[in-house]
């Protein structure tokens, strides 16, 4: 396993609530993020900015009954150049329009969900290389995610991974290219919350520890499928499942 690969994206998180933070810091540990630190306080939040390396902070708006969220994510903006995403339950359009001063680039409603958390990361992310500012209005997810890789954040594209193979504790993910990526996430919880919910029916899993992008499959002789990358066996607890999705008569 190249080192490279084992790169994870490191997040901080600025959340008053206990319980919320531990929710989204479990959610991101399951996804393959590296959870840097959790500040519950504006005193806190400085601390961990002035010590910790991070690639990307989850930052509540009101801490504490105070809006120190928006002063946190200001410094964020302007001293350390990096994105982040403001965490929010509130619709007052006072507190908003202050908010957008921040230049966050992206904005999560309270509560959120896994697949939602994942989706914003990397909204955040393509926002941020872009130079947008975040939205409040939801957005699907995107056909796209990012890798860390020699310290540089990588966008690649769903449609250039042949396969997803179960390692452990680990999903890798093999590209058209024959390059390989591992992400600390086991293949179901890729296949469930990782890959797009409009992307899903594109992957077929084909034995318990693979799955195949359907679009990938050049050729199927009886329990074995051919890709670009190498033949997979299919087993027989799937070719049920295998036989259906791709038409498959007898």
């Amino acid at each position: 396993m190249h080192q490279d690969s084992l790169q994870e994206i490191e997040i901080l998180i600025i959340e008053d609530d206990p319980i919320t933070a531990d929710s989204m810091s479990l959610m991101l540990k399951e996804f393959g993020f590296a959870v840097k630190g959790i500040a519950h306080t504006l005193e806190a939040a400085i601390s961990f900015l002035n010590k910790e390396h991070f690639d990307i902070a989850l930052v509540d708006i009101e801490l504490n009954g105070t809006r120190s969220g928006i002063e946190i994510g200001t410094m964020i903006n302007n001293l350390y150049r990096l994105p982040f995403i403001f965490i929010t339950g509130i619709s007052d359009a006072a507190i908003i329009t202050e908010a957008v001063k921040a230049n966050p680039a992206a904005y999560l409603v309270k509560p959120p969900n896994a697949a939602t958390l994942f989706a914003c990361i990397q909204t955040a992310i393509q926002n941020f290389s872009n130079k947008q500012t975040g939205s409040l209005q939801q957005h699907p997810a995107a056909d796209f995610f990012f890798i860390k890789t020699r310290n540089k954040l990588k966008r690649v594209e769903w449609k250039d991974v042949v396969l997803l193979s179960s390692a452990d504790n680990y999903t890798v993910l093999t590209f058209q290219d024959k390059s390989e990526h591992y992400v600390r996430s086991s293949l179901a919880m890729t296949l469930k919350f990782q890959v797009p919910k409009h992307l899903q029916e594109s992957f077929l899993q084909v034995n318990r520890s693979e799955a195949v992008q359907i679009n990938c499959i050049t050729e199927i002789d009886e329990d074995e499928i051919t890709t670009p990358i190498r033949k997979i066996t299919i087993t027989k607890a799937y070719t049920k499942e295998v036989k259906q999705r791709l038409n498959i008569v007898g």
